[in-house]
């Protein structure tokens, strides 16, 4: 925690950028009674970015490496990355976490440390710890040098939001308004209409639909977008009014040798 408190700047930095998507985040882990803490872990995975990429191949806010993310339901494709889609991968890390914390027998930092090294390295290590007669909590696990402080890395940016003033940091609530609600727009839509529809610049609607690799939402979906919760009725009315001949300004077109 002191070796944060020494940079508040980026700290703040990193919740800045995290500002979109905290309220859900928050939300969400309510609604499965896991620790409010759990919210804090994409600051350590990413720096609450949902583009990030990471030279293990890892992507997204919560850093699924492609096989987990397919293990968790995460679509992945030339339109479309599930891992960086903020809602689809908040999911998927969740019901990961669920799972592990339901493996450990409800400890949360082995769960942790399992999300970070994967569970068989937690296993292994509790299963040598037990055989040698030595305590089998994360404290006394011999864990992988990267996760031995990715734990210790959450633990201390938990002690920062619980008394900001004593590291000198100003940080934004957490119990803070939704920014962005979900809208099903049925089948395929070009973002740069969305974005019309919706009043905003392409950008803005990209940020908060990071998944998309193209100029459109897939063909064949996800058929939701993430919209500005103020522009949300604009939004649908707009797109119901928006005849189906307009809904895409791009075609692919896949040419064979």
């Amino acid at each position: 925690a002191a070796e944060y408190g020494r940079n508040p700047q980026q700290v703040e930095r990193i919740f800045e950028r995290g500002k979109p998507y905290l309220a859900y985040l928050l939300s969400e882990v309510q609604k499965r009674n896991f620790p409010t803490e759990i919210v804090l872990l994409p600051f350590v995975e990413s720096g609450y970015d949902p583009f990030a990429f990471s030279y293990g191949r890892a992507a997204g806010m919560w850093q699924f490496i492609s096989s987990t993310g397919k293990m968790y339901g995460l679509q992945q494709d030339w339109w479309y990355d599930g891992r960086r889609d903020v809602v689809e991968s908040t999911q998927a890390a969740l019901n990961y976490l669920d799972y592990l914390q339901d493996k450990f027998d409800g400890d949360w930092l082995l769960a942790v440390a399992a999300y970070n090294s994967g569970s068989g390295a937690v296993s292994k290590a509790i299963r040598k710890n037990r055989e040698a007669g030595t305590p089998t909590d994360f404290w006394h696990l011999k864990l992988p040098v990267e996760t031995s402080v990715y734990v210790p890395r959450l633990l201390a940016i938990c002690a920062i939001t619980a008394d900001p003033e004593r590291y000198g940091v100003e940080l934004p609530p957490l119990g803070m308004s939704p920014v962005f609600t979900v809208v099903d727009i049925e089948s395929q839509l070009d973002i740069a209409v969305a974005a019309e529809l919706a009043g905003i610049r392409t950008d803005e609607l990209h940020q908060l639909n990071p998944g998309f690799n193209r100029w459109a939402t897939p063909p064949e979906g996800p058929h939701h977008l993430a919209i500005p919760i103020e522009k949300s009725a604009a939004f649908t009315q707009n797109l119901a009014d928006l005849p189906d001949s307009e809904r895409i300004k791009w075609i692919r077109h896949k040419i064979k040798a």
